[in-house]
């Protein structure tokens, strides 16, 4: 780490060499007072020139002829957040931070906040909308998603910790806990989970994710979200929060298993308190198990149902493909329909959305491709997956749905069962940040199912929410290797 000298041009020299091109960096020669010559430093198009006026230049115009020492330096810059500099580096990393570096005949310079990052202002949430409540979602600048926080959790025990990934391309991350509310260990294991990320480029915010969800496989074990509101009511809970520059979503850790079918709607409305959780565990199960169950039906057990029923069932026998052939068809069918409408051009998801519905609609129960019952099937699939409310957990349910089909075609509800019994093994084995996924299943603890099924009062929620295990020996075992 190279330090600053107490020569201009030695100064101004160490730092132009660090840039492939030094031309990239604008200087200007300015006289403080009539005694001290300096050298102010930024990049062009990520500073507000604006700013470096009124937060330097004009400080400066007002002593022109006086005679101004080093010490009244620091008296002489009151805006810009000045900060003090010693080495090569931290003048390098505020640079390209977007801040302006006044340097002088001197080991010590000044850094200045004057970025002007191209943004977008504070929206509506695109990812987590609610029926009521607060419409103000978060951005891709860190500043103002610590001002929405702040604003909703006002509290001086509010913790914000600061940290930079990446050895070239630089990001800032901050992790936000509550003193006193958050275990120390939990808060410290994140950090240092972050601190781990050795990465030249850091220009992908899915590095904090990674690092973060640790071992494991299948199932999310951090939660994404945009609404600063339910960023506060995590923080409530003694959750920790972590804000990725460049990126309009937060990361929630720990995040188990049940986190993911609550919604800010639960406690903004009484709907919340009594109906919509045990509905989203029903969705999810009927989302990922109904057309494995129709399988092993049509397999093996026929002659057990309804003859209505077995009539219908019977007659997918007639159609161009098996059954459970013509199921998993259908399924990536509309997994490519679902997937395209998120990437193509709004123009053409109309085109797209009309020749898939084409070829799963009478048109092709007609000519004997698909069978009606497989298309019913398949829609009440898709239909209870959009309750499902994090989008983190519909790979896991298209995963899962697959593989049980071919369970269930070759093992019938027997292979059903060992599905789900290899399923809920590799999930008990899930931790996230030290935390049990299933917990309070597993372990089982039934005093905290507290905010787990339906919502208690709002006043219990807020003044005794559940409290999460936290084992700082599990969450050295899980720890990713080199991120």
């Amino acid at each position: 780490m190279a330090l600053l000298t107490n020569r201009l041009k030695e100064n101004v020299a160490l730092i132009r060499q660090t840039f492939h091109n030094p031309n990239t960096i604008r200087s200007l020669n300015v006289m403080i007072g009539v005694d001290i010559d300096a050298e102010l430093l930024y990049l062009p198009n990520t500073v507000d020139e604006q700013k470096i006026h009124l937060f330097l230049l004009e400080p400066i115009q007002q002593f022109v002829k006086e005679s101004i020492s080093y010490n009244q330096l620091g008296t002489l810059f009151k805006d810009g957040e000045p900060n003090e500099a010693t080495t090569v580096e931290e003048c390098v990393d505020g640079l390209l931070n977007g801040k302006a570096i006044l340097l002088f005949n001197k080991d010590q310079a000044y850094l200045f906040n004057c970025s002007n990052w191209n943004v977008r202002s504070v929206e509506v949430p695109l990812s987590s909308s609610v029926y009521e409540g607060p419409a103000s979602g978060l951005t891709e600048d860190i500043s103002v998603n610590l001002n929405l926080l702040r604003n909703y959790y006002r509290s001086p025990n509010l913790v914000v910790d600061t940290l930079t990934i990446g050895s070239e391309a630089k990001k800032e991350i901050s992790v936000l806990s509550v003193h006193n509310v958050s275990d120390p260990q939990l808060v410290e294991e994140v950090k240092k989970r972050l601190r781990d990320i050795k990465v030249s480029q850091a220009i992908i915010n899915q590095l904090a994710t990674d690092a973060l969800e640790g071992k494991g496989m299948l199932f999310p074990r951090t939660m994404s979200i945009d609404r600063p509101d339910a960023c506060a009511m995590a923080l409530a809970a003694g959750r920790v929060i972590i804000l990725v520059e460049g990126s309009p979503l937060a990361l929630l850790a720990p995040s188990v298993f049940y986190h993911f079918f609550q919604n800010q709607d639960d406690y903004l409305s009484d709907f919340g308190k009594y109906g919509a959780r045990p509905l989203r565990y029903f969705y999810f199960l009927t989302a990922t198990f109904i057309p494995a169950i129709a399988v092993a039906i049509e397999r093996f057990h026929l002659q057990d149902i309804p003859a209505n029923l077995r009539e219908q069932l019977a007659k997918t026998q007639d159609t161009l493909a098996p059954f459970p052939i013509e199921l998993l068809f259908v399924i990536l069918l509309m997994q490519l329909i679902m997937d395209g409408s998120y990437r193509l051009p709004g123009n053409a998801i109309f085109a797209v959305t009309f020749i898939g519905a084409m070829l799963i609609s009478d048109v092709a129960t007609e000519v004997n491709l698909f069978h009606p019952v497989t298309i019913v099937i398949i829609g009440i699939c898709y239909i209870t997956s959009f309750p499902v409310l994090h989008r983190g957990l519909l790979s896991p349910i298209f995963f899962i749905r697959i593989s049980l089909v071919f369970l269930a075609h070759f093992l019938g509800f027997t292979g059903l069962f060992l599905g789900t019994t290899v399923l809920l093994l590799l999930t008990v084995q899930l931790h996230s940040v030290g935390v049990p996924y299933l917990y309070p299943l597993f372990p089982f603890q039934p005093d905290k199912w507290k905010d787990i099924l339906f919502r208690p009062s709002l006043k219990e929620v807020i003044n005794k929410p559940n409290p999460l295990p936290f084992n700082i020996n599990q969450a050295k075992q899980d720890r990713k290797q080199n991120i």
